[in-house]
């Protein structure tokens, strides 16, 4: 269950790209320092208030390692200035509109697709051409998401909801994938979209077991994915009963409190006991055990860091 790892990945995925920025800006070094460790920070404490972005492909949902985890908190304590409420939307509207921060966040969303859906071109049978193709389309869509949402409402189109225009958008990029792959390929691509939290998942266990004498064999691959499949489908509808809502959780959700996802590891593992062998189940069970750690720490760091952050200056 590593829904409650993926924001992080996604936080640490755009936090690089903003520092690679930030670094060939030579010319305008201090100004953008400032800048993007103000963006960063309230990005942080402020976007979940917000419509979320939809970056199902911004990076690979796979766990982060413990020390990458606790770095993201490390942010500069560079509060916004308080007689500007909007300071944030339009420091992150002026960083959207530059075009090397355009070219490096597709290139960055170009690399995450690629990660994230590299066994995507086997299950459509798509030649290397093909695939090539399809990624640079699902990254180019993926930026336009982020363009969207971040504008809002400075590009907002006559008296045009936020929701309208989202959805506008979604239709015209489902029809862009099936020009380009087919409606066949696109009806399949949906279905490997819905269970991509649970196949990243397995990959993370396969490369786990690879370090071992006994790897994840193939014949164990497909009841892994199923099991793996059950137990996050049944932390999605514990988590709707939890907050009264039917809705499916956004990609890459992270619940509140990570007692759900560490129940739906431990699941994970019992069920596990069938398909895998004892050595195979002993490292999977320590996989999980570091997983439980760092949503823990992380809990901890964000809470901590919450609370330092809303306390009046002396």
């Amino acid at each position: 269950m590593l829904k409650s790892t993926v924001p992080y990945v996604a936080l640490a995925a755009t936090t690089l790209a903003s520092i690679w920025l930030w670094i060939q800006w030579r010319d305008e070094q201090a100004a953008n320092q400032d800048l993007l460790a103000r963006v960063t920070l309230l990005e942080r404490r402020h976007e979940p208030a917000a419509v979320p972005v939809e970056v199902a492909a911004a990076a690979p949902a796979t766990a982060v390692p413990a020390a990458r985890a606790m770095n993201l908190e490390l942010t500069p304590d560079v509060p916004p200035p308080a007689s500007d409420p909007n300071y944030f939307r339009d420091s992150r509207q002026r960083l959207l509109k530059n075009p090397e921060y355009r070219r490096a966040l597709l290139a960055r969303q170009r690399l995450g697709v690629e990660a994230e859906l590299r066994d995507l071109p086997k299950y459509l049978n798509l030649s290397p051409e093909m695939a090539d193709r399809l990624f640079d389309l699902l990254a180019e869509q993926e930026v336009e998401k982020i363009e969207l949402q971040g504008g809002w409402p400075a590009n907002r189109q006559a008296d045009q909801t936020l929701p309208t225009m989202t959805s506008e958008l979604r239709a015209r990029q489902e029809a862009e994938l099936s020009r380009l792959i087919g409606e066949r390929n696109l009806a399949q691509l949906k279905e490997y979209n819905s269970t991509l939290e649970s196949r990243l998942e397995v990959d993370q266990l396969r490369a786990e077991l690879a370090r071992t004498s006994e790897p994840l064999r193939e014949d164990q691959l497909e009841p892994m994915l199923a099991l793996v499949t059950a137990e996050n489908q049944r932390a999605d509808q514990e988590l709707r009963d939890r907050s009264g809502s039917q809705a499916a959780p956004p990609p890459g959700f992270s619940p509140a409190n990570p007692e759900l996802a560490v129940a739906a590891n431990k699941r994970i593992v019992e069920a596990a006991a069938v398909v895998l062998s004892s050595e195979q189940l002993a490292a999977v069970k320590d996989f999980y055990r570091r997983q439980r750690i760092q949503m823990e720490t992380q809990s901890d760091l964000t809470r901590l860091q919450s609370e330092a952050y809303s306390r009046k200056p002396n």
